[in-house]
């Protein structure tokens, strides 16, 4: 359920990191300030540690990435792509968490309340019994602003102060056999972080994970989206006509009115209820059921 993350690494013998054999690092100058500095840098495993002159330790990336890699797990489409940038398709379990914290304590040789975290991802691999494309494009706004659609429509973003909300075709960006759709959230803040008990790595358990569920579906169910499963065969021509409204994003923020929306928003909702199949409601449903099957040692 964790993904992406940027970590600093508290009271870590540097010239431990140093000595490691599998950590070759760079040293990189700034010279866009007066003050020359400098920091070192080295890769592992699609992740990145910096060392800065003033002593702080850095690690960023993702750990889902990081476990696959250790364990020579390989994206579908790995042979046929031009470069290997890691692979993070598959369900990343509680368990393989807690073995990548295993992993970085050793690495670092630290503890897990050494390692702060900065900036957090959460989010989940969904397997829809649809075509995940069929339900982004039917996205409309989230929280009052439409979503940033990027990769041929198959990624769409909305970009908060605290967070960054996304949801993606995390099969077609892999070639995978199953329809995959990621629904995740990005922490800018650490303040919401710290609001799920989360500080350091020694925090991460099912309680906490279970807290980030419960804010992910949190939302997920501010989501304003058009279902393009609704059979039209059953409306009546008023309502065709309204449907060509509620389908543009337009409509929402800038033809209606602020103190019409949350009426116009229960319609639609009930045309989806009553004649779709109800997309959101399928993923979910999934959502819970995926994050369960994470949260399970």
């Amino acid at each position: 359920m964790t993904d992406y993350t940027k970590i600093k690494l508290i009271d870590i013998d540097i010239e431990h990191l140093f000595s490691l054999p599998c950590l070759e690092f760079e040293t990189i100058y700034n010279e866009k300030t007066y003050v020359l500095s400098k920091k070192h840098v080295a890769k592992y495993h699609h992740c990145k540690i910096t060392i800065y002159d003033t002593g702080s330790v850095y690690f960023s990336g993702s750990i889902h990435k990081l476990y696959n890699s250790l364990n020579n797990i390989k994206a579908p489409n790995y042979k046929t792509s031009k470069t290997d940038k890691g692979y993070n398709g598959n369900q990343f379990k509680l368990v393989n968490i807690l073995e990548v914290r295993t992993h970085l304590t050793e690495l670092f040789n630290c503890q897990p309340h050494q390692m702060l975290f900065k900036n957090i991802e959460f989010g989940v691999n969904t397997e829809p019994t649809f075509c995940p494309n069929l339900f982004t494009k039917g996205l409309l706004t989230h929280k009052g602003n439409k979503f940033e659609y990027r990769h041929k429509n198959n990624f769409a973003q909305s970009i908060k102060q605290h967070f960054i909300f996304k949801i993606y075709n995390k099969g077609n960006q892999y070639k995978m056999n199953t329809d995959t759709l990621r629904i995740e959230l990005k922490y800018l803040k650490m303040a919401e972080v710290k609001k799920l008990g989360i500080t350091t790595f020694a925090d991460i358990n099912k309680d906490t994970l279970n807290n980030a569920k419960e804010q992910l579906l949190k939302r997920f169910d501010t989501i304003l989206y058009y279902d393009y499963t609704i059979n039209k065969k059953s409306l009546s021509n008023k309502q065709k006509q309204t449907l060509i409204k509620y389908s543009n994003p337009r409509y929402w923020i800038e033809d209606l009115k602020p103190n019409h929306r949350d009426r116009e928003k229960k319609r639609l909702k009930k045309i989806i209820n009553d004649y779709s199949e109800n997309l959101h409601e399928q993923l979910k449903q999934e959502i819970i059921k995926k994050c369960t099957e994470i949260n399970t040692l």
